[in-house]
């Protein structure tokens, strides 16, 4: 295992230790945030893909309205129909913090007002149609939401292993050698110290 290359000082030693507790309580904290993250993305999975398939159906409905619609009026009338829609509905962007980040939240504000199709010449088909969509905006906003979350998070678990897998596996390991190497010098250094003491008191002895 590689370690650094300081000189065998006390001070060394006290500083290294340091360094290598604060080490070790990061790595602690980013184990504790890697297992958020990671419980955060499966509930999140499970939404996203419950509002999907909510989204899926609704709209699976609507374009049997619109294929109705086509069916009776033809592709130009409905085109026709489609330009009178007129609506005051909003999707509102704003954001929520999550761990220290920034997390996107998605709503969609239904407007006062209830869209109005320009009737002459059209069928009640393409009324349900819209209105099948205009009610699924709600959970197409909150797909959208969890799918940005979703890919943050995503991103922000990479680089948490990452960092973690420094620490566990380079950074705390060269600590801990050059600690172990630094102890190790200094006994040394006053074992030959506390030698060459008792040899000094011997000869003194010797010599009084």
């Amino acid at each position: 295992m590689a370690r650094l290359t300081l000189p065998a000082t006390k001070g060394n030693l006290l500083r290294l230790q340091g360094e290598h507790q604060l080490a070790v309580e990061a790595l602690t904290f980013l184990d504790e945030k890697r297992d958020l993250l990671l419980s955060e993305i499966l509930r999140l999975q499970g939404q996203a893909a419950r509002f999907r398939r909510q989204v899926e159906q609704a709209l699976a409905v609507a374009f049997e309205h619109l294929t109705e619609g086509l069916l009776t009026l033809g592709s130009e009338a409905v085109a026709r129909a489609a330009l009178g829609v007129t609506g005051d509905d909003v999707v509102a962007l704003t954001e929520r913090a999550f761990l220290g980040m920034p997390m996107p939240e998605v709503e969609f504000r239904p407007g006062r007002n209830r869209p109005q199709f320009s009737f002459g010449g059209t069928v009640s088909a393409l009324d349900r149609c819209h209105l099948t969509v205009r009610q699924a905006l709600g959970r197409v906003a909150a797909l959208a939401e969890a799918e940005a979350i979703l890919w943050r998070l995503a991103e922000e678990l990479k680089h948490t292993v990452r960092r973690s897998n420094a620490l566990s596996y380079m950074i705390i390991p060269t600590f801990r050698e050059t600690i172990h190497y630094l102890e190790s010098a200094l006994e040394e250094r006053e074992r030959e110290a506390l030698f060459h003491l008792k040899r000094a008191k011997a000869r003194r002895a010797r010599g009084g």
